[in-house]
């Protein structure tokens, strides 16, 4: 428990700086990733309340600073200039507009429902689970008033048989049902008029009581004995439904408004109407042409497709193919297939397929296709870290490009058990000096992929034994072989733990190899490496990369920039960006520095 007081008492100072006008450590993601931890966590109901807590003056101070800014004005593409971050053409009430709008809804949902997954399991580790009974009757009374049914449920008492909320499907259901009621706004108002009913009257009068009342008063009007009369009225109620203890109204009432907090909490997240704007070239394939997003940003956090304008995309290394069946669409991505129905409810308009090496969420809305990584950021961008540190190793030019032809060997032997040595020499490497540096760039992290695809399938001792074979094939030492292999072993098994960004315009990398990150916001983010200076500035989409001298370098997930005696490194997942500066290892002994 002292470790969740301490997190705990770490979100509130989060919180605290944000509120004092300062950026909170980690930034505003970091502080949202600890949010989601806590509020899974089994926490006591002194944490819980302080939690909750920040949580509020947290969502409080965001909603003045956007009552402050005002609604953004409406932009006229045809008439008007537009920041480079959101453009929003004006589509009004076209599907592509409410597809898009239904997508960031369905994205949305897909996070509340994990979400309540794990609040049902903390709930379910109280004793007594009162707020769980709490909400079993909210979500049952919820669904009556929506099918028009007068008569309300009590909140079940902690041994109830019929709840079964010791059961965790019952739970799971209860808490997906939740879900379904929070995801339209219809359901939200019934959910917040059964929770204050239930506040106000956590024991409402069941229609037996009038019953007892009753049969009472008639007993009382028989011309019995007062011996009788009394014995007659403990027998009738003997036959009548237990009293609920009324001690337990306090409690009921508190965990209704905590559960109350709790949910307006979860709800401060879900997206706001946008009346038909949208960000301008954000849909790939869209049937409004300035809504058409040019090509796939692999450095987006998440894709959307018109499936009815293409076939086929490639994005993040997948290759994605879809086509209708029916009114259906089946989608490909990889080896897995998946049919997707637009007449569905929400909850089956969304699913997840397990990819490699984060699963990926599909979303659809109409003949409009959401998809988005499942992987926290952080991850991802720690995966795309070891795989730019193997592509660096690849693209050094050391040795006649030694590296670049020993993953070339080493590919060879992986796939025949051979090397053809003949064909890798030095002399090879003329055609890498070449090649310009997309075409190099594109060409290692091919040869990175298809080398981390088959490390994976062997044991450590076996892949670096193929490399030390191909490295002897080619004459070169077994230290060049040793480094490869370590940078190739990484890439395939592990994730680099990569800081948390900080909202800067300019940073120096440090010069030891390791990863500094910014949040790339309006402002151009000037970077100093190597004596060298770059500038990185966020467009829509994507993201420029500015060498003085040179034409703006579009960056993708991944970019090796050489400088002289280095390469740059840089990775990005939406506006998180993190680079680091790397040193060419030289002919000498190809040792990783």
């Amino acid at each position: 428990m002292t470790y969740w007081a301490e997190l705990v008492e770490l979100y509130e100072y989060r919180v605290a700086d944000t509120l004092a006008g300062r950026v909170p450590r980690g930034g505003r993601r970091a502080l949202t990733d600890l949010w989601e931890v806590l509020l899974a966590a089994p926490l006591d109901p002194a944490l819980q309340r302080r939690l909750l807590e920040s949580e509020r003056q947290y969502r409080a101070h965001l909603r003045r600073g956007r009552e402050e800014s005002g609604p953004p004005a409406p932009l006229s593409p045809a008439s008007q200039p537009t920041p480079p971050g959101w453009t929003a053409p004006v589509l009004g009430d076209t599907p592509e507009a409410r597809a898009w709008e239904e997508l960031r809804q369905l994205a949305w949902f897909a996070v509340l429902r994990a979400r309540l997954l794990h609040l049902g399991q903390t709930l379910q580790a109280e004793p007594e689970r009162l707020t769980l009974r709490v909400l079993y009757a909210v979500v049952e009374n919820a669904d009556r008033d929506a099918r028009g049914v007068a008569q309300e449920l009590a909140v079940p008492a902690a041994d109830d048989p019929l709840t079964s909320l010791r059961d965790p499907d019952v739970v799971r259901d209860l808490m997906l049902a939740l879900a379904d009621g929070l995801f339209r706004p219809e359901g939200r108002t019934r959910l917040r008029a059964a929770l204050a009913t239930l506040h106000e009257v956590p024991f409402p009068r069941h229609a037996d009581e009038d019953v007892l009342t009753a049969r009472l008063q008639a007993a009382d009007r028989e011309p019995l004995a007062p011996e009788a009369r009394e014995a007659l009225r403990e027998a009738l109620r003997a036959a009548a439904p237990p009293a609920r203890d009324p001690r337990e109204r306090p409690a009921i009432r508190g965990a209704a408004e905590r559960l109350q907090q709790t949910l307006e909490a979860l709800l401060a997240d879900a997206p706001a109407p946008v009346s038909g704007l949208m960000p301008a070239r954000s849909i790939l394939y869209a049937a409004h042409p300035e809504a058409a997003l040019p090509a796939p940003d692999d450095g987006a956090a998440e894709l959307v497709i018109h499936l009815g304008g293409g076939q086929a995309a490639r994005w993040r290394g997948l290759d994605l193919r879809w086509h209708p069946v029916g009114p259906n669409w089946q989608v490909q991505v990889g080896g897995q297939v998946a049919l997707l129905r637009p007449d569905r409810p929400p909850a089956e308009r969304v699913l997840t397929l397990p990819m490699a090496p984060f699963p990926l969420r599909l979303a659809l809305s109409g003949a409009y296709l959401l998809l988005h990584p499942e992987g926290p950021p952080a991850d991802q961008l720690g995966q795309l870290a070891t795989h730019a540190r193997a592509a660096a190793r690849l693209l050094d030019p050391g040795g006649q490009h030694a590296n670049l032809r020993l993953a070339r060997a080493a590919a060879q032997m992986l796939q025949g058990g051979r090397v053809d040595a003949a064909t890798l020499g030095p002399a090879s490497a003329e055609k890498y000096r070449q090649a310009s540096p997309e075409t190099l760039l594109a060409f290692a992290r091919k040869g990175v992929g298809a080398l981390v695809t088959r490390l994976t399938r062997l044991t450590p001792q076996e892949a670096e034994a193929a490399l030390h074979a191909s490295a002897g094939a080619l004459g070169l030492p077994p230290q060049r072989a040793r480094a490869l292999h370590d940078v190739l072993h990484a890439a395939a098994f592990t994730s680099e733990r990569v800081p948390g960004p900080q909202p800067l315009t300019h940073l120096t990398l440090p010069g030891d190899g390791t990863f500094a990150s910014v949040t790339l916001g309006d402002e151009p983010v000037t970077l100093a490496v190597a004596g060298h200076t770059l500038t990185l500035r966020a467009e829509h989409p994507g993201v420029s990369v500015l060498l003085p001298g040179q034409p703006p370098i579009p960056m993708p997930d991944l970019l090796v920039l050489p400088v002289p005696g280095a390469h740059v490194l840089l990775i990005r997942q939406g506006t998180w960006l993190a680079a680091a500066e790397v040193r060419e290892t030289g002919d000498e002994d190809g040792a990783a520095r």
